[in-house]
């Protein structure tokens, strides 16, 4: 999943600040940068946008006014100097606020608001198929990874690890999704961190299971299901 967005901002600096912060996340793409409401309008209404970074203090018409003449708005995240905006802001469900000057740190904390509110459709639009791979999006490109090759994954907050006999392979997605695609009768979630291949599981006892080098925690709130789960791989 890769969210197009749009910076809509007068001030060169915040543009540029912005800017950077999508290019180092890999799920999101920067589509345009608008100075004013007036250029963003007629950006929006040419293509198509899944996140709009928007300033508030702009000319002409300032951000939350430019807001409420949208209709089916794409998710929004405020940015502003002024506090004092907030409130009305969330009155428009806008995803949140970002105060300036804006950190890595609350810019992803915000963008991963963003991403919880669309995985909730991704999981609706999952696949269904019989084939044996999936495609994950990682590097800047579509990785297809076979089912078989799969020993475990690891959740990182928006992101997952996939750990194979090669390289792991990082990819901008959530480890629920994966969860719901993966053939059920071979993969499972043992914690919540963790989904684990059954056939790659060399021992295993209430609290851990072993794959390869790798000893994976069993989850409290998991532990039940997965030593039931167990029990067809059993020899």
């Amino acid at each position: 999943m890769t969210l197009k967005c749009l910076i809509v901002d007068d001030e060169p600096v915040a543009q540029g600040i912005l800017e950077r912060y999508i290019h180092q996340l890999d799920g999101l793409m920067l589509v345009a940068k608008c100075k004013n409401a007036l250029e963003a309008n007629d950006w929006l209404r040419k293509a198509e946008v899944d996140l709009i970074f928007l300033d508030i203090e702009m000319p002409h018409i300032d951000g939350l006014n430019f807001l409420s003449t949208l209709i089916n708005p794409p998710k929004v995240i405020l940015t502003t100097a002024y506090r004092e905006y907030a409130l009305e802001g969330y009155e428009l469900n806008v995803i949140d606020y970002l105060l300036k000057p804006i950190s890595l740190e609350r810019f992803m904390k915000a963008v991963n608001k963003v991403v919880d509110k669309q995985d909730s459709v991704q999981k609706d639009e999952a696949p269904t198929s019989d084939e044996d791979y999936l495609y994950i999006k990682a590097d800047k490109k579509m990785v297809q990874v076979y089912f078989k090759d799969i020993l475990y994954i690891e959740g990182l907050s928006n992101y997952v690890r996939i750990f194979t006999s090669g390289k792991p392979i990082i990819s901008y997605q959530k480890l629920s999704y994966l969860e719901k695609v993966l053939p059920h009768k071979d993969f499972f979630r043992c914690h919540r961190s963790y989904i684990v291949s059954g056939r790659n599981i060399k021992a295993y006892n209430s609290t851990h299971l072993e794959i390869g080098q790798t000893e994976i925690p069993i989850g409290g709130s998991y532990r039940e299901m997965t030593l039931e789960r167990l029990k067809p791989f059993e020899a």
